[in-house]
């Protein structure tokens, strides 16, 4: 047999040997079911903040919230304005935190006198629980859940406000966005 001859016997039996191999490989096989189930998300709300009374504005510059009616308050440098109110907190999941904030960037309204909004000094809010304790860094967790809670914020006009700057002014408040942002789950990383 010539070398051509012996090479196409070659390759067809090698042809034979891999066609027969194939199925004759296999290796154990088993199959089970794992338990189904159904997944339900939770909930996180806040519902509409109520002035806790009158238009929840409040003269807390002598140490005692006195109830003002904004519209006719005439704001002095050294006096302090809250507004306080109410909201009820919906907090529904396992491993749920979040937290409470304001959102600040467009409380004064366009044509808001520039002089006077840049003395009037916001301080931080303050979140407390319905028994009165202060939530440490405005933190909400599942155990709040239905709970309601109070959202009070300062304005502070700048007692260092120097001569006349800023009198016989006036600056239009746009309503403040208090918004509940779930933390990072620490145990989940992106």
């Amino acid at each position: 047999m010539d070398k051509r001859g012996k090479a196409t016997l070659a390759a067809g039996g090698a042809v034979v040997l891999l066609l027969g191999g194939a199925g004759s490989l296999a290796f154990w096989q088993d199959s089970t079911e794992s338990g189904g189930g159904t997944i339900t998300s939770g909930e996180l709300a806040l519902s509409e903040c109520t002035p806790v009374s009158g238009s929840g504005w409040t003269d807390d510059t002598n140490g005692t919230a006195e109830p003002i009616d904004i519209a006719t308050f005439r704001i002095v440098p050294g006096d302090t304005l809250s507004y306080t109110c109410t909201t009820v907190v919906s907090a529904d999941g396992e491993n749920l935190t979040a937290t409470l904030a304001a959102d600040t960037s467009e409380m004064f309204a366009a044509g808001s006198d520039p002089a006077l909004q840049a003395r009037l000094i916001e301080t931080e809010m303050t979140v407390t629980d319905g028994n009165g304790a202060v939530l440490p860094n405005a933190q909400i967790t599942e155990a709040d859940d239905g709970a309601t809670i109070t959202v009070a914020a300062e304005l502070t006009f700048d007692p260092a406000t120097p001569d006349q700057e800023a009198q016989n002014a006036s600056v239009t408040l746009n309503n403040v966005a208090i918004t509940l942002t779930q933390n990072t789950n620490p145990a989940v990383a992106p």
